[in-house]
């Protein structure tokens, strides 16, 4: 599946000079758009090239990733089944992501964060008594072997950030995104050491610790890279986290002004909360002068759950 350059669009200007811009992944013309879409694909290529007839993913109701490849699956005719746990204060609250996963015939297998090794193993032996060769998106049953498929993705988007830098007649400073697995910020970190560019890369957090968080962009680098990673500092920040699908009143209105004045939908579980910590660290860094680059990583179904 092939796509054109999603657009970058100017935002606006604050009064310390900073101008932002946003690339528009939502807009990418599948399932809603959004970087799960690059990673979904990925995904389902590396299955196929493994030989493997059942698709087995984990996600929380909310998961991007869960929607897109349920409708990959649906569409190709694959078995799909998603392992989903609750949240962290055990609710399981409905979304319309999980009402398209059901839609496009997934099966939804419930489960609780602390069990989910052993979730998987089951999931796994019971396609396998079916005569399925399953693939887990994730690697083996400990969520191990598998790192480095979803960091093509975005290593793959980086060349096209630099022609469209070429393109407008300028280099972006910094660029900001949503980092809640870190797949998509390993992508883009390793797109910028193998190709280059000087633009610093800032992942705010949704649900992870800045420690952990961190080792989970490193994990995911270094598997891309199968060696130590040895570049920039990685730039992760957990001020603006709390719990996983968890925002506060200022993220919300923040999302309700960006729709307003743009016309631009933004979740309260990922980008919002990205958006509204980037217009933060801009005031707590200080930045003047600077060309800002926003990711916007999609999640569309999730903005009509609650903004």
């Amino acid at each position: 599946m092939e796509f054109a350059p999603t657009p970058i669009q100017f935002l606006w200007e604050d009064e310390q000079g900073n101008r932002l811009y946003v690339k528009r992944e939502d807009l990418l013309p599948y399932s809603f758009g959004g970087n799960k879409v690059r990673i979904g694909l990925e995904y389902l290529a590396d299955m196929e090239r493994q030989g493997r007839d059942h698709l087995i993913a984990y996600g929380n109701a909310r998961s991007n990733l869960c929607r897109v490849l349920s409708n990959l699956c649906c569409a190709k005719g694959i078995p799909c089944t998603i392992l989903s746990p609750a949240d962290d204060d055990g609710q399981r609250r409905p979304s319309f992501n999980q009402r398209f996963c059901e839609g496009f015939g997934a099966q939804i297998v419930p489960c609780l964060k602390t069990g989910v090794r052993e979730t998987v193993e089951r999931a796994l032996n019971e396609s396998e008594r079916q005569g399925r060769k399953p693939y887990y998106i994730y690697g083996d049953a400990t969520g191990e072997g598998n790192r480095a498929t979803p960091v093509r993705a975005y290593r793959k988007l980086w060349p096209e950030l630099l022609r469209q830098q070429a393109e407008l007649g300028f280099s972006f400073d910094r660029l900001f995104l949503a980092s809640g697995t870190g797949m998509t910020q390993a992508g883009l970190l390793c797109g910028r050491l193998l190709d280059g560019g000087s633009m610093e890369i800032h992942g705010i957090s949704i649900a992870r610790s800045e420690e952990n968080g961190k080792a989970h962009v490193r994990r995911f680098l270094e598997a891309f890279l199968g060696e130590e990673y040895h570049g920039p500092e990685i730039q992760f920040t957990d001020r603006y986290a709390l719990q996983y699908g968890v925002s506060t009143p200022e993220m919300a209105a923040c999302a309700r002004e960006v729709f307003r004045r743009y016309g631009m939908p933004m979740d309260l579980t990922y980008v919002g909360k990205a958006y509204y910590g980037m217009t933060q660290e801009i005031r707590r860094l200080g930045l003047r002068g600077e060309r800002i680059l926003f990711l916007h990583t999609g999640g569309t179904p999730l903005f009509f759950d609650g903004v």
